[in-house]
């Protein structure tokens, strides 16, 4: 399965990315640009590939979607403190091939301090939150309200392990009837183990006042979305 329709019109894709059918609009988040380039500040030596696997997911996602607007919900690049050179050339680079395409707007991560000095030679404003039909899209770094959200921040996956001991990490989409948690978009973000994560240990506020044991996990793999029904059922399945 490619692709699942969680709420009405919106569907998670195997592409990493929410589609907004109604609004002709596609979600992603957490793309850390930049991120090598930090791991290298802290001593630890890792080639540049990232650009190049979140950019071939964008152009499957353009080719499939063909999406009036691109929503990048927070995270855009990594480094808090400043904009690195390698974030300054990869964050322009990618802005300049998504705005050629569809129409684009950026809502604030908590890694996003100097984003909008990059976003302003490309007039492309950077808001906290947005709404759209209803549903309110922000990062999910601090608290919000709204009877309908799309957040991210928590970079979800599940680690499935088997009787050998041999293991796999899934990104994955956090769904309930209000709130979905979107996998991250860049392929070094792991982030929460939702399998095995206790429910005052998520990063988000928003998710820390949550029943997460409820939310439905769709698990993004190489054959498709897999369904691992809810937290708290896989969380028992693990016992």
């Amino acid at each position: 399965m490619q692709e699942v329709e969680i709420w009405t019109d919106i569907f998670a894709s195997q592409l990493h990315c929410l589609y907004a059918e109604k609004q002709n609009a596609v979600v992603i988040a957490d793309l850390h640009l930049g991120y090598e380039g930090v791991l290298r500040m802290q001593g630890i030596m890792i080639p540049n590939y990232q650009k190049e696997v979140i950019k071939d997911r964008l152009k499957k996602i353009m080719e499939k979607y063909e999406p009036e607007s691109i929503i990048v919900n927070g995270d855009f690049k990594h480094e808090f403190g400043k904009n690195l050179r390698q974030e300054w050339r990869e964050v322009g680079e990618m802005l300049e091939f998504l705005s050629q395409k569809s129409n684009v707007f950026l809502i604030k991560g908590n890694h996003d301090n100097f984003l909008k000095t990059i976003a302003s030679k490309y007039n492309i404003p950077v808001k906290m939150q947005m709404e759209m039909d209803g549903i309110t899209i922000a990062h999910g770094h601090v608290e919000i309200k709204g009877k309908k959200i799309i957040m991210a921040h928590e970079h979800p996956s599940i680690h499935i392990r088997d009787k050998v001991g041999a293991s796999l990490r899934l990104p994955c989409y956090m769904v309930s009837q209000s709130i979905i948690v979107m996998p991250a978009f860049s392929p070094l973000a792991t982030g929460t183990d939702v399998s095995s994560t206790d429910a005052k240990e998520y990063l988000s506020p928003i998710l820390q006042n949550e029943d997460v044991s409820a939310f439905h996990i769709w698990a993004i793999s190489e054959i498709g979305l897999l369904d691992f029904s809810t937290i708290k059922q896989l969380k028992m399945a693990r016992i």
